[in-house]
Formats: C-alpha cells, structure tokens, sequence
C-alpha cells in the first residue's frame, strides 16, 4: 500500500509538472511591454562573455536607478587591455580608452539600450520557449526581420526582471555573429539615495572625463550630409561634431537605430591624405567608406554599423555632404 501510495503520488507530481511545462508562454506583447518598462527601473550587476568573430573578452557591468531617475551604469572589460565606461542616461561621461576619440558614444558599448516602440513594424517578434541563463529562467525571443536591410536577433529575457540576459545575433543564413551572455546575474530594483556612496560605480582614477566642450552640436557648423537612403524604420539618434586640430580639420558623426541595431555615419576632412574608400565586413559590423572631392575639400564618408554590408553600401552611396563653414 506504502509503494501503491508512492507511485500515485509520484505520477500525480509528473502529471502536474507536465502542465506545468505546457502551460502557454506570454505573448511577444507582453515582453515588449515588459523590456521596455525595465529600461527606466531595474538596476542590476553583473558578469557577461563577448564573442565576435571566434573572440571572448569578459565583462562586468553594474547599473542603477538614483533618486532623481538617472540611469547610472559602469561597465569594465576583465581580461585583455583595461577598458572602462560610465554613462548617465545613456551619455558617455568617462571611458579609460582612447578610442572615445575616434567612436560613437553607442560603439564604446556592447550592451546597448532597446527602443521598443515601432520594432514590430521593422520585426517579427515571436517567443520561441524557454531557457535558462545564469541560473535565471529565460522567455526566448527572436526578432525575424522583415527585409532584407537587418539581421535577425535572438533575446532571453529574464523573466523576473525583464532583463535580457542573453543576445545572439544571426546572419541570413541563421549562423551567429555575436554573442552577448551574462555568467552572473544579480537583480537590483533599489533606487539609490541622494546620499548613497555608489562604491560600485565610482569611476577609477583611470576613467578619464568626456567633456562636452570637446566637441560641439552639429547645427553649429551648418552641415547638409543628403542622406537619400536609410533602411526603413532607422531614425537619427544624436549628431555630433569634434574638430581634430585647429588646422588639420573636423569629423563629424551621426548615429543611426531601428530600436535594435544601429550604425553610424561619419564624415571626416583627410585633406592631404592618401586614401581610398573601401568594404569589408568585420565580423557582424559593416565598414564601406568612400571619398569624395567638395570643392578644395578631400572628404572620407564611412558607414559602420551591424547591419548587412549591401545596406551599408547602399547608405554611403546615398550621401551628398556639402559642407559649409559656421563662419561664411
């Protein structure tokens, strides 16, 4: 009778696990809705492994929410040369590389915020089942593009936080490009007080300051790139203007997003520089460049971007820059 009693409870426990694990996943509305609210509320920290054509690098990150509904976040490379990043609200304010000189501030970070508003327009958004990632339980998302001008993406988002804890981004042919995965994960929803110390995310002496007076806004030097060709659904996120020398030149940049990937366009003054334009794909980033003649300007137009090359293409041959000094 004690074995009888046994197995019945034994089946009854499988019986119900079984349902258990049908019980319908919520819909992609859902997780939209969810990943875009956690955006704006949910501090975290964490660890996180980078590949990129065969390449690890690790990564640890912390974000928090203050009192006044910044967004706070320090992010460190662990292996490999030291590479340090703070942002507020999404603006870069202090990295320990010299590349801030020569990327966007979106291209110094791989983890980067989604803009979840019109996706569906651009993406077909389906939950595929579950996972488990960092000890966390996972909705598995994939974002299936409907043209031809982005990659696939697939997202885990935890399911209590409505963090994603893990991206993958794919090629036409579904083979992977990159890989974003947490190896730790700790949720934080605490606001930090006005007074909090922030010890995780004081910056080191290292993280040398972003000073906005390095550069200037785009509308200040009256420059009409002609962009005649974006992919649908990309928009113009920021604009930026850096001169390089008093008399060597300027660059100027404009970044570019679908609420998932982005790229961005640079126009850079080479007078003097022997150069050409090219193409090549670096892993799941495009880079076509081309130069142009404007006037007694030589003039370098580069696209860079995880976008698929003949897109790329596409855009950099769309543009027209006509530059014009603030002063004329």
């Amino acid at each position: 009778m004690q074995v009888k009693a046994l197995c019945s409870g034994a089946a009854l426990w499988l019986t119900l696990a079984a349902h258990a694990y049908a019980a319908p996943l919520e819909s992609a509305d859902y997780w939209l809705q969810r990943l875009q609210e956690a955006q704006g509320t949910q501090g975290y920290q964490g660890a996180f492994v980078y590949e990129r054509k065969g390449a690890f690098s690790t990564h640890q990150i912390w974000r928090q929410i203050d009192a006044q509904g910044q967004v706070l976040e320090r992010f460190m490379q662990l292996n490999g040369p030291a590479h340090e990043v703070m942002r507020v609200d999404g603006r870069v304010t202090c990295i320990s590389s010299a590349v801030v000189d020569e990327l966007a501030a979106v291209d110094v970070w791989p983890a980067e915020t989604l803009q979840l508003q019109d996706l569906q327009q651009w993406y077909q958004v389906r939950v595929l089942g579950e996972s488990r990632v960092a000890g966390h339980q996972a909705a598995v998302l994939l974002f299936s593009p409907r043209d031809q001008y982005r990659y696939p993406v697939e997202l885990s988002v935890d399911q209590a936080t409505a963090i994603p804890l893990k991206s993958l981004l794919l090629n036409e042919q579904g083979q992977l490009l990159e890989r974003l995965q947490f190896v730790q994960f700790e949720a934080d929803s605490q606001h930090l007080s006005a007074d909090s110390e922030q010890t995780p995310l004081a910056p080191s002496s290292a993280c040398l300051p972003v000073r906005a007076a390095e550069g200037v806004a785009i509308s200040q030097v009256n420059a009409d790139w002609h962009i005649d060709w974006l992919p649908p659904g990309f928009v113009l996120l920021n604009s930026h203007y850096k001169q390089t020398s008093a008399t060597e030149g300027y660059v100027l940049s404009q970044v570019y997003s679908d609420g998932l990937a982005h790229f961005s366009v640079f126009l850079e003054r080479i007078d003097g520089l022997e150069i050409e334009g090219g193409r090549r794909q670096l892993g799941p980033t495009a880079v076509v460049s081309r130069k142009v003649i404007q006037g007694d300007e030589a003039l370098m137009i580069t696209v860079v971007g995880e976008i698929p090359l003949a897109s790329a293409e596409r855009v950099t041959l769309s543009i027209q820059p006509e530059m014009e000094s603030a002063d004329d």
